[in-house]
């Protein structure tokens, strides 16, 4: 059995930070009902480099698989006594609305526990519910610049530089659904429920716990190598070089081991680690010296079987080809809710017990709304007037 199974999710969530987390929770098995407008998720149509997949967003397939969609407008009063409904029954409700919105649905967490007080409430904001920021928009990228993290990525003399992925998104997901089952497990203990609040800049400062440390300890920030080295604060050979035919990244080492596997006498002269620092763009070049005329793999072949960490620098298409990515089944098949298949990411997880695993596809919007409101009780002639009056979504439906 599942971990979570039993557990029902109202998810009333969008986007990476919230849609992510509760695809997380229903990869541990909870039924995770997602609650969407009669339009759908924003992410529904959202392209990535113009692109959608088969009429449908990749971020929405990305984060939408061990859902039922449920479409229904909770502006109105029929939609908001459905949504009341299934987070009656519910065991955990997660939103990522800005601070405000569900009050002003009457889904606050004050509104939900005169119902069911043994709700787990997951809120998940851009600032937090209140102080000075609380009410102002933000994005993955406003909080990887607010909180330093574009200031030491890249190169010394370039613009600061933001991640290559969401990192502050993808991180803040995963402490809510972390914290999600925390809840769950106190209230197994208890009997009691209890709110749970995570915001976008808490998890953009968690997530520099070094970097931060560091820097409010030593009193100085992390400046940036002319040269592609793997971190501000690492020393050489950590960092990326050339090849011949592409480029090779090498992790932590001591320097006379690489010294000794390419043959580089001169790097004898530096010694300790912060000489290394100090001298890290000169190290790069004479190392970048030997790296530059071999081919890549040989130059990986070389500094593995030194056991020293290393890997050619690999495109996102090369990805499922790689032998331990296969082997650790982190590339999945499933359906397309047009139809079709589509590839995306595995379970990063293995567990000898509850394992997790993938039960549903993402849904089509709506694919869900007569089964999930059926077991709410409503009956069918309800459900169709409902769907008459524009209340609520169900699959099939041809509505633009």
């Amino acid at each position: 059995m599942q971990a979570l199974t039993d557990v029902t999710v109202a998810d009333f969530t969008q986007l990476m930070a919230g849609g992510w987390s509760t695809q997380k929770l229903g990869d541990m098995g909870a039924d995770v009902i997602k609650i969407e407008r009669p339009t759908g998720d924003v992410q529904r149509e959202m392209s990535y480099r113009g692109t959608l997949l088969d009429g449908t967003g990749i971020g929405y397939l990305t984060m939408n698989r061990n859902k039922r969609s449920v479409a229904l407008d909770l502006k109105t009063d029929e939609g908001h006594r459905a949504a009341t409904k299934i987070v009656e029954a519910a065991d955990v409700l997660v939103h990522n609305y800005r601070p405000g919105v569900m009050e002003r649905l009457g889904l606050s967490y004050d509104d939900i526990t005169e119902f069911n007080p043994e709700i787990v409430y997951v809120a998940i904001s851009g600032y937090g519910s209140s102080g000075p920021y609380a009410d102002r928009p933000g994005q993955d990228l406003i909080y990887q610049a607010m909180t330093g993290l574009t200031s030491y990525t890249g190169r010394a003399g370039e613009p600061p530089t933001p991640a290559g992925t969401v990192v502050i998104d993808e991180h803040t997901a995963t402490l809510a659904a972390m914290h999600t089952v925390q809840a769950l497990y106190h209230r197994e203990r208890t009997g009691d429920g209890q709110k749970v609040e995570t915001n976008l800049l808490n998890a953009a400062v968690d997530l520099q716990c070094n970097e931060l440390t560091y820097s409010m300890n030593v009193g100085e920030d992390l400046d940036r190598g002319e040269k592609t080295h793997g971190h501000p604060y690492l020393y050489p050979p950590y960092g990326i070089y050339q090849t011949d035919d592409g480029h090779v990244a090498i992790g932590m080492a001591p320097l006379e081991t690489i010294a000794d596997t390419f043959e580089l006498d001169s790097l004898a002269e530096y010694d300790g680690q912060r000489q290394l620092f100090e001298h890290r763009d000169e190290i790069h070049d004479v190392i970048e010296s030997y790296t530059e005329t071999r081919p890549t793999d040989d130059v990986v072949d070389e500094l593995v079987a030194a056991d020293v960490q290393a890997s050619a620098v690999r495109y996102p298409t090369e990805v499922p080809e790689n032998p331990q990515v296969q082997h650790n089944d982190m590339i999945l098949e499933l359906d397309h809710p047009n139809g079709g298949t589509f590839k995306t990411t595995g379970i990063p997880v293995d567990m000898s017990s509850s394992e997790p695993a993938v039960a549903r596809s993402p849904p089509g919007l709506g694919a869900d709304t007569r089964d999930v409101l059926g077991d709410c009780g409503y009956s069918d002639a309800e459900i169709d007037r409902l769907e008459a009056n524009d209340v609520i979504r169900v699959a099939g439906d041809s509505r633009e």
